[in-house]
């Protein structure tokens, strides 16, 4: 792959990813009041989200499973090209992260949509805050747990490997590039999502965007890694 489409892959995975994370806002607004929903999950207020935040979230979420099986490969064949051997333990690792992260954004996005939208049905069909917690709360658990490991253990060993790659100098990237990768941001959003709950702001929500735009910025750290290595050719 020349450096040109490597370039546009990059950036179209960042874009994808982007968008993701506006699909994650979607899923984490919910207006003030109402009742703590399936012991804390969510709120009641969600009845009155419009749906097609749910459904846009959720073609976002799609979207973002293109990306991820386009930049997948590209990375790999970047990381190769800075002289890291295929059968060493990083690549590896990283390989696994990537050959899963396509299906598992598409997955796990859209469960969390469907659940949400079921929800969301149930409280406009009327359906009581006690009866909720109790008809919600398994399936729920069923649902999302799977997802929820799998989202870990395809952030943290990509994470790890990423920031080993750019730390021993392969990327030829600054130090603080380690920050573009999905835990580095998960873990970034979620003490900012702090500071804002302790000062009682109403955007909470939008630091739930903080692990895909992690996978969007560390696209975006191999677009750089990509144009630096094109200029010293020429």
């Amino acid at each position: 792959m020349n450096e040109k489409r490597l370039s546009k892959v990059f950036i179209f995975g960042f874009i994808t990813l982007i968008l993701c994370g506006v699909g994650d806002w979607l899923i984490g607004y919910e207006p003030k009041g109402g009742e703590e929903l399936v012991y804390g999950i969510t709120r009641t207020t969600i009845a009155s989200v419009p749906t097609w935040f749910y459904i846009l979230s959720m073609f976002f979420g799609i979207l973002s499973g293109f990306g991820c099986n386009y930049f997948a490969p590209a990375m790999e064949e970047v990381v190769k090209d800075s002289g890291v051997r295929t059968d060493s333990k990083m690549f590896r690792v990283f390989h696994f992260s990537l050959s899963s992260a396509p299906l598992m954004f598409v997955s796990f996005h859209t469960a969390c949509c469907v659940v949400l939208l079921f929800i969301q049905a149930g409280l406009r069909a009327g359906i009581d805050t006690a009866s909720a917690n109790d008809v919600f709360f398994l399936p729920i658990a069923a649902s999302l747990l799977p997802f929820t490991i799998w989202c870990f253990l395809c952030d943290i060993p990509a994470t790890v490997a990423y920031i080993y790659f750019v730390l021993t100098g392969r990327l030829k990237l600054p130090k603080i590039a380690v920050i573009c990768a999905p835990f580095s941001m998960s873990i970034l959003s979620k003490m900012i999502g702090a500071v804002l709950v302790a000062i009682g702001s109403p955007f909470v929500f939008m630091v739930a965007c903080g692990e895909s735009w992690g996978w969007g910025f560390m696209c975006l750290a191999f677009y750089f890694v990509v144009k630096k290595g094109d200029r010293s050719r020429q």
